[in-house]
């Protein structure tokens, strides 16, 4: 899976490609403890995520709930129909900010 991560005015852009799984979950969480995602507001573009698995689910519930915390707000943009389906499922389209 390849990665972006920028860090820029308060706001922490994310950017992948590929699966969410199990793997690259623990490759995006490393890249965000070096970064620091405490204290910002996240914004999470899923153009390139094809599937997202329990793993991808648990981080991003981590990230939520880091946002929310300390004030901040999750934002998932450019979901598929697949991870909007997992996302249904989980509930995760009830309490997430996805647009």
């Amino acid at each position: 899976m390849e990665l972006t991560i920028k860090k820029e005015n308060g706001v922490l852009s994310i950017a992948g490609n590929g699966r969410l799984d199990t793997v690259t979950s623990a490759e995006l969480s490393a890249k965000l403890d070096e970064t620091g995602y405490e204290d910002v507001d996240i914004d999470f573009d899923f153009t390139g995520i094809e599937y997202i698995s329990s793993a991808g689910l648990r981080l991003i519930l981590a990230l939520q709930k880091q946002a929310t915390e300390t004030g901040n707000k999750l934002v998932i943009r450019n979901i598929n129909k697949v991870v909007a389906e997992i996302f249904r499922v989980a509930g995760f389209n009830k309490s997430l900010t996805i647009v």
